[in-house]
């Protein structure tokens, strides 16, 4: 061997060792933890891992790395205070195709049979944990298979307990299987029994009323990972949580992090975010929520409001959080999907799948600016995105609501029995056109009468829209009702596909010549014959102003009001709009050669979303050469 290779070799080890100190030095160091083989006094490299996660997150400095293997972690209330840099994030995640979970709940009730319960009134199938569980608040659960119910978290023993199971205002109530925490004694108490209404629907878990013969999962109101107000430029990715309140919470100041790859599943509140928490990125979340069917809209809402836990939101953005992109997540079968009712700003909410949506899928403060919703699938849900008064926007017109697919066709349970009528009568709506507690909502909903400050116009523009016999007898909801409204900012829609799928009008209380909108480009498809009903719905000229009814779109663009559009609108409302079967595909994609493969008016260069072609929809026709 040669002197030369001898010291070229020496060279190379001697570079190669720089360069790893080098990158050591640039990107931290990686550590390592083990729910199963850990210990958490070791040094935790890859073959003396530590245990816990609480005590790991807190030795990481900027650049550093935690990989969690494969398994379970029992815990909960872990705080995350680290500060990270641009250029050194620390990142907490999973180790190469391994999947570690998070588990915050409590250790019992979760292999059957066990002895965790003991019989408290043998007579209504009421037991109650064995053990005290100190400082719970409140308790959630799930059951069935694959834990895929939720237990209703009753707030008072007496519902829990009931005989009766129709709609009171005043009286207790049974909606059927759930658990209450006694602040007195500290105990757990469940009832299995299925409601009437369950059955009714043809539910019927659980299958044993016994909860030692049933498989659940129970937790406090607690959280798992706590981001504090000094955390920063963190990913976590490929982690998933279970089984606290609120998997994560982000404290106001928290900035700059990354939730990546990670099944999330919570009680009320999954994810939650207070005001001024920033840079938020969620991508790619799941939460599978499973709120019962049986369980109605005014159990949670009205009257006494016995399931009223049940009112959370898979994402919470709360007060001025900003900066925050949500995209590539599943939603399934939550109460609402995401809400920021307040005056957040910098949102955008892309590429999401919301499947089964009990109320509002995105639940949206006036008081919001710089917002973009797009390129979601909002299936089979209650609403789509609604309004929320909450003020003036600081910056009007700057939602943009675009490319979304929005189906609101399947009925969901409004109201429960009430055989003597006890709804209010501005509720009795409830009770559905065939009085079985069946209702539609729609696609764009509302809450608050008042509160809009100056006015909230939206820019929605190339969505497909489906809806029913919206239950409060409105239109689809994209109308602009709001008396206030700023001049030189009309709410916008543009080159939707409109469908009304029952004998109910599509639009109802638009007013076409005041500056408070303009509709253009739209497809409107009704798929009734002999319709009783109009198509548009008490249209005026500016509010307070006459109104007329209309049985078709062509019976508009004949008429006065249509002249009247021009006075704003130079082409005049709906110029380029047409009544038409879009013909779409099970999978919302219209026919090539369908009137929604082209016809789509230009709109401003700056708006976010274009691609150039003519589809109107959301989708394009599958022949992607279209123009």
């Amino acid at each position: 061997m040669s002197i030369f290779f001898i010291l070229f070799i020496a060279i190379a080890s001697l570079w190669c060792n720089y360069s790893l100190c080098k990158q050591d030095f640039a990107y931290g160091n990686s550590y390592y933890v083990d729910p199963n083989k850990g210990d958490d006094g070791k040094i935790g490299d890859l073959s003396a891992p530590w245990r816990t996660i609480k005590n790991s997150v807190s030795r990481l400095q900027p650049g550093d790395t935690l990989y969690l293997r494969g398994g379970t972690y029992y815990e909960s209330q872990i705080k995350i205070s680290n500060q990270g840099a641009k250029s050194k994030k620390i990142i907490i995640k999973n180790y190469p195709d391994e999947l570690p979970i998070i588990d915050g709940g409590y250790a019992e009730f979760r292999v059957v049979p066990n002895s965790d319960w003991e019989i408290h009134d043998a007579k209504k199938n009421i037991y109650r944990s064995v053990k005290t569980y100190s400082s719970a608040d409140y308790v959630y659960g799930y059951f069935g298979s694959d834990n895929n119910c939720r237990l209703i978290s009753y707030e008072s023993y007496h519902d829990l307990s009931a005989e009766n199971e129709d709609y009171t205002a005043v009286g207790d109530v049974y909606l059927g299987s759930g658990i209450f925490w006694n602040s007195s004694n500290e105990k757990i108490y469940i009832r299995l029994k299925p409601s009437k209404q369950q059955m009714a629907m043809e539910y019927t878990t659980p299958l044993s009323n016994d909860p030692r013969l049933t498989k659940m999962s129970i937790f406090s109101h607690h959280e798992i990972i706590i981001l504090s107000k000094k955390s920063s430029y963190i990913d976590i990715e490929g982690i998933n949580l279970r089984y606290q309140n609120n998997a994560f919470e982000f404290k106001p100041g928290s900035n700059n992090i990354l939730i990546k790859n990670s099944n999330v599943l919570g009680g009320r509140t999954h994810i939650y975010v207070n005001d001024n928490a920033h840079d938020l990125v969620f991508d790619g979340i799941e939460i599978e929520d499973s709120v019962p069917p049986w369980i109605a809209w005014t159990d949670v809402k009205r009257g006494k409001k016995p399931a009223h836990r049940f009112q959370g939101t898979a994402i919470s953005i709360e007060g001025s959080a900003h900066d925050i992109e949500i995209k590539n997540c599943v939603f399934n079968n939550t109460w609402d999907g995401i809400n920021a009712t307040r005056s957040a700003f910098g949102l955008h909410i892309h590429d999401n799948v919301f499947k089964g949506t009990r109320d509002d899928v995105v639940q949206l403060g006036s008081g919001c600016s710089d917002v973009e919703i797009n390129h979601n699938k909002m299936i089979l849900v209650s609403k789509g995105i609604s309004r929320h008064g909450s003020g003036s926007p600081p910056k009007p017109g700057t939602k943009y609501i675009h490319h979304n697919i929005i189906d609101c066709s399947k009925p969901m349970l409004g109201g429960r029995r009430d055989p003597s009528n006890l709804l209010l009568e501005k509720y009795q709506k409830y009770h559905g056109p065939n009085d079985d507690g069946m209702v539609w909502a729609r696609p764009f909903g509302s809450h608050r009468s008042g509160g809009y400050g100056g006015g909230d116009p939206w820019k929605i523009y190339h969505n497909t829209i489906i809806f029913g016999k919206e239950l409060n007898d409105r239109g689809a909801g994209h109308e602009y009702v709001l008396e206030s409204f700023y001049p030189g900012y009309p709410q916008e829609v543009y080159n939707n596909i409109i469908i009304q799928t029952m004998d109910h009008w599509l639009a109802r209380d638009c007013r076409v010549a005041d500056g408070s909108q303009i509709c253009d480009g739209n497809i409107y498809y009704r798929p009734v014959s002999n319709s009783k009903n109009y198509f548009f719905r008490s249209w005026a000229e500016r509010l307070g102003g006459s109104s007329k009814d209309f049985k078709s779109l062509s019976a508009f663009k004949s008429s006065k009001l249509f002249d009247a559009s021009r006075k704003y609108y130079a082409p005049g409302w709906e110029e380029n709009g047409t009544e038409a079967n879009p013909q779409l595909d099970k999978d919302y994609y219209p026919a090539p050669d369908s009137p929604a493969a082209h016809g789509a008016i230009p709109l401003p260069s700056s708006w976010p979303g274009q691609d150039g072609k003519k589809y109107r929809g959301a989708l394009p026709p599958k022949n992607l050469n279209i123009k």
